[in-house]
């Protein structure tokens, strides 16, 4: 199957044109690492002095690889795909090379990468909390004990949210298909406890919209 390349990636990989094919390795290389790590500047950086350029294009070069590692693997690309991107792009014979190996290499990885994000994962559909103070006890010298308690409704499947996402509450038996759709939570827990997951949840947030969340999500779908 043909690979297309998108016009930002086609710009971004012209770098591997001046390079050698020792060079075309490092950066494959740090494409891998990438998908392992995430970015590492200041590997990003040592290759820029050394291929006299700036990190930002040594960087959207590790990015464009790894844009068409997964691109490869998802179209099955074999040798005749690749000697044509080769024909397309201008790249010698030990570029092509590099990047076959690359390809294939990496291929085992990259296809259970991706299986792995079409898991249907559970989604957080509705919530219901309640607020619990203990206002005095015998038995500690602190006179209040804030709880929070949720009951977390999850579903694999994406909710209209026109739709009453709870009326099979009101039944009395739930559809195997449903059951097996859905899964209750409740947890219980304390302020303190819950200012840091409310944290860990807002970190993930602004992680999943970086530069490297996009171009990977963007590749395998």
């Amino acid at each position: 199957m043909l690979i297309n390349l998108k016009k930002d990636q086609r710009e971004h990989l012209q770098l591997l044109r001046q390079r050698s094919p020792e060079d075309v390795v490092e950066l494959c290389k740090s494409a891998f690492e990438y998908l392992n790590h995430g970015p590492n500047l200041q590997r990003y950086q040592q290759l820029a002095r050394k291929y006299a350029t700036n990190p930002e294009m040594v960087q959207h070069a590790v990015e464009a690889l790894i844009a068409f590692l997964i691109d490869a693997t998802k179209a099955k690309a074999n040798e005749m795909d690749l000697q044509r991107l080769q024909q397309e792009e201008g790249y010698n014979d030990g570029i092509t090379e590099v990047l076959t190996q690359f390809v294939y290499s990496k291929r085992n990885f990259i296809e259970g990468s991706i299986k792995s994000a079409n898991i249907r994962a559970y989604r957080l559909v509705n919530i219901e909390w309640r607020l619990e103070v203990r206002i005095a006890t015998r038995c500690l010298l602190r006179q209040n004990s804030i709880r929070v308690t949720m009951k977390l409704y999850l579903h694999t499947e994406p909710k209209n949210e026109n739709r009453d996402l709870l009326e099979v509450e009101n039944q009395q038996t739930i559809h195997p298909d449903e059951r097996r759709n859905r899964k209750d939570l409740l947890v219980q827990t304390d302020l303190n406890s819950l200012v840091h997951m409310i944290q860990v949840l807002e970190n993930a947030l602004y992680e999943s919209k970086s530069r490297r969340i996009r171009n990977i999500v963007s590749a395998i779908h």
